[in-house]
């Protein structure tokens, strides 16, 4: 790329930089921990060929700038502000890595920007996102293996997510939802679309089959983890088995896409002929102007971001526990939310019925009430089995989950979140509420409600739960 470009972008970039480095931290963060973000390490890399692969076009573009990205930047502004006040990485991240896409359209021009449109939108790759597929993952995997199963007659009785044969038990995990397949293939088949094919309804078709292949394919794989466990009566497929079926479907998932990919290439397309204008003193003052007022927005942006950090809001104690529940230290339920500032959990006097309410700031240096360390039930003691909606007041829909141990015995679960006056038990409701309330400069707690029982029937647990709402 002209080295008169890689000038222009080093203002706003050094201030994207500067304004988004918690987050990026972050996001790098996640690359490292996780295996399933390890490809994002060569997002970049891969862009920067791409670019690399079209320096000869990039010398016939006139050097412009545009006003458009600069105003659309005001959405991923906004999304990264909400993001950063309601502590949702997600919104972070792609606000991130949009905001520098956005920037590089506004530096390089919309001429250039046509050009390089396929390197600058593969950087969105870079962001950690899909694990909000994981459950959905996980579902469509046990569906297609029972489904499997049936073709070929091997009795199998599904309970959730745990599918138990004649001879064991398989439990459709998190690790077995095939995500980390399925982001990688979606990457690289995106990248095989663009360099294999030049219609963009063959484009479209090809990323559409690199997302629906994996996910069939990983039913494929867990169906034939349960078959080798039926036939060996559970001697294989178990433990470190699971991983090594599991990069071997991989790699031939990835084969696939890429033959798929040769198999219906089109013919290289001929270098397009880009006529070379010279730039005129006003565009180069256009430029100095987007330039600037890119740097202004997001310097601002990091400054409005900063007011978010405020003190604690002194909590003096929690909601109050009906006459008959006696508060305990610990139970059976093993309900925990850490650090919370206050927190109270009651048993009635048969200990089948128990209480639990903590509260947090909305602000604070540990601890949050939607974090992914508190739990609302022991899971090395219980296993969920069934999760549900239920409205204890038209406006409140709280979830009800239902939870069995190792000796059969089951626990009905009914919990809810509150900011204020707003409740919801949908984590994102809660996290948009207390962004809004820090946004605003609002000062307001957070509370976690729940009752569990282990003798009380489905009415009657829901009826007291709408008592103490």
């Amino acid at each position: 790329m002209n080295n008169s470009i890689l000038l222009r972008l080093m203002l706003p970039m050094a201030a994207w930089a500067l304004v988004f480095s918690s987050s990026l931290q972050t996001m790098v963060g996640v690359w490292m921990q996780s295996k399933t973000y390890e490809h994002c390490f060569l997002i970049v890399p891969i862009a920067a060929w791409l670019v690399w692969q079209k320096r000869q076009e990039i010398r016939k573009i006139p050097y412009t700038s545009s006003w458009v990205p600069l105003v659309l930047l005001l959405f991923p502004a906004m999304l990264w502000l909400l993001g950063r006040a309601a502590d949702i990485s997600l919104f972070e991240h792609v606000a991130s890595v949009v905001s520098l896409q956005l920037i590089i359209w506004a530096v390089i021009g919309t001429p250039m920007a046509k050009l390089l449109w396929f390197p600058i939108l593969f950087l969105i790759f870079a962001a950690p996102f899909g694990e909000e597929l994981v459950p959905t993952l996980q579902i469509i995997t046990a569906d297609l293996s029972v489904f499997f199963l049936n073709i070929f007659n091997i009795p199998v009785y599904r309970e959730g997510l745990y599918l138990t044969i004649p001879n064991g038990q398989f439990h459709v995990a998190e690790a077995c939802s095939g995500i980390r397949f399925l982001i990688s293939s979606i990457a690289l088949g995106t990248l095989f679309a663009y360099l294999q094919f030049n219609h963009w309804w063959k484009r479209v078709l090809f990323t559409g089959f690199s997302f629906v292949f994996p996910i069939i394919a990983n039913g494929l794989r867990a169906f034939g983890i349960i078959i080798i466990g039926y036939l060996t009566d559970m001697e294989h497929a178990t433990g470190a088995d699971h991983l090594v079926y599991g990069w071997v479907f991989f790699s031939i998932v990835i084969l696939v896409i890429f033959f798929t990919a040769n198999i219906f290439a089109d013919p290289p397309a001929k270098e397009s002929d880009f006529a070379f204008h010279t730039v005129s003193e006003e565009k180069t003052d256009k430029s100095l102007k987007v330039i600037g007022s890119l740097t202004m927005v997001l310097l601002s942006l990091g400054l409005w971001e900063q007011s978010f950090d405020s003190t604690e809001t002194v909590i003096t104690s929690t909601k109050v526990m009906p006459q008959n529940i006696a508060p305990v230290a610990q139970s059976e339920w093993g309900i925990q939310f850490q650090h919370a500032q206050h927190s109270t959990l009651g048993q009635s006097q048969d200990g089948g019925t128990e209480y639990f309410n903590a509260i947090f700031s909305l602000r604070q240096d540990e601890g949050e009430i939607i974090h992914n360390s508190n739990q609302l039930f022991n899971k090395e003691n219980w296993k969920k089995i069934a999760s549900s909606e239920v409205y204890l007041t038209p406006e409140l829909a709280a979830t009800e989950v239902t939870v069995s141990n190792n000796m059969g015995k089951k626990m009905k679960i009914i919990y809810w979140y509150c900011v204020d006056d707003f409740c919801s038990s949908k984590p994102l409701d809660i996290k948009l509420a207390q962004a809004t309330h820090l946004i605003t400069g609002q000062n307001a707690t957070a509370e976690v409600l729940a009752i569990a029982s282990t003798t009380l029937n489905e009415s009657t647990i829901r009826e007291l739960a709408k008592q103490w709402q």
